[in-house]
């Protein structure tokens, strides 16, 4: 009983892990850029049971006695998402691989696949909370902007001539797994510097910046729901299994001599 309370209580754990994760999958499904979690299901240690020795048959059929289920690892899918096309000169979307890097108030580096961005008065390309785009300085007043697939940025002045203002830059890094959400669909890196690498859109198998585009998160609306049904049909089960245990713990308890 002991065994089958610990089995249904890591079962319940895991698919209250699931539930989260697709939960929080569905809540960004609209979120620019968003990249979708999965979790990783690992068997606990089993038990064999009548194991005499080693079977003379080529088939193995030993029988073994399960202790539960836990999330080994929750992995970040970074499938590229679907374009859609809004018009905004200051939306950028990067269609292959990297990041754009901007900066928060207090000089930290945040990567980011979303380019929901607007231009400030100082001429900052940032994002909706203000965080500014690396690298890039624009003429303040300028009548309009260009981002070429290179990352080249031009703006029209007022006597119709074009300057060039600069180039967006856009990291990869060699170990994706010290990537961590940081909120605001934004990623830290807590790897060491030479784990990331900057490269110029379009080259040394970087993606290319398209101007006036958006990625929409790669989130499945029905794999998502599935996943939700699943685990909460699995939540059911070891729901069933605990209280079984339970009431069979019950009875033996209430045995009399």
């Amino acid at each position: 009983m002991l065994r089958a309370l610990g089995s249904g209580a890591s079962g319940l754990n895991a698919q209250q892990i699931k539930v989260d994760i697709s939960a929080n999958n569905l809540a960004n499904i609209n979120t620019p850029g968003f990249k979708k979690s999965s979790p990783d299901f690992f068997e606990l240690v089993s038990q064999d049971l009548l194991n005499s020795g080693i079977p003379a048959a080529a088939g193995d059929n030993r029988l073994a006695l399960g202790s539960g289920v836990h999330v080994a690892e929750v992995t970040r899918v970074y499938e590229q998402g679907n374009m859609i096309e809004t018009g905004a000169p200051a939306d950028l979307a990067i269609q292959g691989e990297g990041f754009f890097k901007v900066l928060l108030p207090d000089g930290e580096e945040r990567y980011t696949r979303g380019g929901s961005f607007t231009l400030d008065p100082a001429g900052n390309i940032v994002t909706s909370a203000g965080y500014i785009l690396e690298g890039i300085q624009l003429t303040p007043g300028s009548s309009k902007i260009n981002v070429a697939r290179d990352g080249t940025v031009s703006v029209v002045n007022h006597d119709e001539t074009i300057t060039v203002e600069g180039q967006i830059q856009l990291y990869q890094f060699t170990n994706a797994a010290g990537l961590q959400a940081a909120g605001e669909d934004l990623y830290s890196f807590n790897g060491p510097a030479a784990e990331v690498v900057a490269g110029d859109p379009g080259t040394g198998g970087f993606g290319i910046v398209r101007q006036g585009c958006l990625e929409k998160a790669n989130v499945d609306l029905v794999e998502e729901m599935t996943n939700l049904i699943e685990a909460q049909r699995a939540y059911g089960f070891n729901t069933r299994i605990v209280r079984t245990a339970d009431e069979m713990w019950s009875m033996a308890n209430s045995l009399r001599k």
